[in-house]
């Protein structure tokens, strides 16, 4: 009887231990499971948030979460009041999650999709110094470029735009200083051949016309200058060709303004002369001539002021007769 008391005693001892064991086993999974979840985390450099605190996502043994949070804490007395937060191990382990996922993401450039929502377009700009009204956007020409009236008027759509695309400022400044460079390259090409053509009509038109350039020029300028006046003169002769010619420079409109202002006053002979002014009206000749006969009678009295003089009164009555 008592050897049988004694094996008794022995299996119920075995099977008091084997339950203990089998509970510390199970505790001691638990909290090896959180362990690795909470090294996984830290390993990554990030820091468990509030988003998921005081959430209970199901029932949890207290003792065994609490025993979750020391083995977490590691000692740490504020870290495990942090982790006091979270009411189950599901909470922990989320915020472990989103911890990790911030980490990884942390030095990552701010950017921008088409599925972007209002929140990350705000925060990008905010990132790269994007004012809200883009009237403030920064960028302006360069001392040293002369910016013309169109320059200026692209200057505001390209702050616009750029703008409207939450385009960095810094990425901004790029493109206008290569528009700067682009526009002035542009500029001295066609100012050089300007230049270029401007020589080679002047020399092709004094090979034609010989003795009679200077008066077809003059008759071209004495007739579009009284009908358009000085400054539609100037502005129509300035004209700009699309390679940078000045409409003054081709070719063909001068043969053709010469022909017209031919007809127009019978001959281009009054344009000729040793008082020639192939700049003026007229009237302006007429007046110059005025001021000869005070300043130098002998001159004036001369047989070819003289004559210019008639033409110059005889075609000032022709032309006054068209225009009445």
């Amino acid at each position: 009887m008592a050897d049988e008391a004694n094996t008794t005693d022995a299996q119920a001892s075995q099977q008091t231990d084997a339950t203990q064991t089998g509970q510390s086993s199970d505790a001691a999974a638990s909290s090896q499971q959180g362990a690795d979840q909470g090294t996984q985390g830290s390993g990554d450099g990030g820091t468990l948030t509030d988003a998921t605190a005081g959430k209970e996502t199901g029932a949890a043994d207290a003792g065994d979460l609490q025993r979750l949070r020391e083995q977490l804490a590691g000692g740490d007395e504020k870290f495990l009041n942090h982790l006091g937060r979270y009411k189950s191990v599901d909470s922990i382990s989320k915020a472990f999650k989103e911890a990790r996922q911030a980490a990884a993401s942390a030095g990552k450039p701010v950017t921008l999709t088409d599925k972007s929502t209002p929140e990350e377009v705000k925060a990008f700009r905010e990132a790269y110094g994007i004012p809200e009204d883009a009237a403030a956007y920064p960028g302006d020409f360069r001392n040293d470029f002369k910016a013309s009236e169109a320059d200026t008027a692209i200057l505001g759509e390209f702050k616009a735009a750029m703008h409207s695309k939450n385009v960095p400022p810094a990425a901004a400044a790029a493109a206008l200083d290569w528009y700067q460079d682009f526009a002035t390259a542009q500029q001295q090409e066609l100012d050089g051949n300007m230049v270029k053509v401007a020589k080679e009509t002047q020399g092709a038109l004094r090979s034609e016309w010989g003795g009679e350039y200077d008066g077809n020029i003059s008759a071209v300028q004495e007739l579009m200058t009284t009908h358009l006046g000085k400054d539609g003169f100037g502005d129509m002769m300035e004209m700009r060709m699309m390679d940078g010619s000045r409409l003054q420079d081709h070719p063909g409109f001068v043969k053709m303004m010469a022909q017209i202002a031919t007809d127009y006053y019978g001959s281009n002979a009054i344009f000729n002369g040793d008082i020639e002014t192939t700049s003026k009206t007229i009237d302006e000749k007429i007046a110059d001539y005025r001021k000869m006969q005070t300043d130098d009678p002998a001159k004036y009295r001369s047989p070819a002021v003289q004559e210019a003089v008639a033409a110059l009164y005889a075609q000032k009555e022709k032309l006054d007769a068209r225009k009445g």
